[in-house]
């Protein structure tokens, strides 16, 4: 989809960045939320982006060589787990910056296996693009950090702990409990149903709804959403569940506050954000998500 293939209404504005030339767009709901979309690499937007400026973020970004989104210089394929650790934590040093000192960050990150014997011959079911050829993970003695084949890597605790080093405050790690999912078809393990939400901060003194997490139905750190977000026709993206972004707002956004999500995607949180009358802002490297995201919101 091309940009000029846009229909634009009145309350939708199509800009450029200054510097980088590449297109950002601005609108706002019937209710008078705004939000913006931009399309480039999160650390070169964000370093644009004035200082404490979002309540909340919440995101997912590309999980370690699952994934090929076809966008050259994408966060995901790097060639080592340190590479991609340090990749993601430079963008969240530029997350920090522009987050509120009351605010709160949720991080979706999921883990992968070591396999040091090729290129896996599985079949998956969930995406078609989590098969793409030898990996940089798979190949023997990639990885350079001394895993033994079929080690899960702990990729999130890597990422958490780094970011830890950086001065963030890890307050929770959230057990997402991934019902109604796709079983995976490994069968010398036991199949994975959970993902972790890393709950960091950059202050003492932070905004929290307690009564939020409070339910005698549920445990306080381990959420069962349902894994089965909205079809997202047209791209091949993969959104988290609306349920799971609703869920981190009520806990660590005020009313009516400012969110940010630096991978959007196919804009999840931007638009259950929208719909919860708090304004949004959008980043995403791939311009056809991009695009994706201005045509569903300006339909808000």
């Amino acid at each position: 989809m091309q940009n000029n293939q846009i229909s634009l209404p009145i309350n939708v504005t199509q800009r450029r960045h200054t510097e980088t030339s590449l297109p950002f767009w601005e609108g706002e709901t019937l209710s008078g939320k705004s939000w913006a979309v931009y399309q480039g690499q999160a650390k070169d937007v964000l370093s644009g982006i004035d200082d404490n400026s979002f309540d909340c973020v919440v995101t997912s970004p590309p999980y370690y060589w699952l994934r090929d989104y076809e966008t050259e210089n994408q966060i995901g394929l790097e060639d080592t787990v340190s590479e991609y650790v340090n990749a993601l934590a430079s963008v969240m040093d530029q997350v920090q910056r522009v987050l509120k000192p009351t605010g709160v960050m949720f991080l979706n990150i999921g883990d992968t296996y070591y396999s040091g014997k090729g290129e896996s011959k599985g079949q998956d079911r969930k995406s078609k693009k989590r098969r793409f050829g030898l990996r940089a993970v798979d190949k023997s003695g990639g990885l350079g950090i001394g895993l033994q084949p079929k080690t899960l890597i702990g990729v999130p605790w890597r990422v958490a702990i780094e970011m830890s080093a950086r001065k963030w405050t890890l307050r929770s790690a959230i057990i997402w409990h991934r019902a109604g999912r796709l079983n995976e078809a490994v069968k010398d393990r036991p199949r994975r149903s959970y993902e972790y939400i890393f709950m960091f901060v950059k202050s003492r003194r932070y905004y929290f709804n307690r009564d939020a997490v409070v339910d005698q139905n549920i445990e306080e750190d381990m959420w069962t959403i349902t894994a089965r977000p909205r079809a997202t026709p047209g791209i091949k993206t993969a959104p988290f569940p609306d349920e799971l972004v609703r869920r981190c707002l009520d806990v660590g956004c005020p009313p009516k506050g400012s969110v940010l999500d630096p991978f959007a995607g196919s804009g999840t949180t931007l638009r259950v954000a929208l719909q919860s009358k708090r304004s949004a802002t959008g980043i995403d490297l791939n311009i056809d998500f991009c695009e994706y995201m201005v045509t569903s919101l300006q339909k808000l």
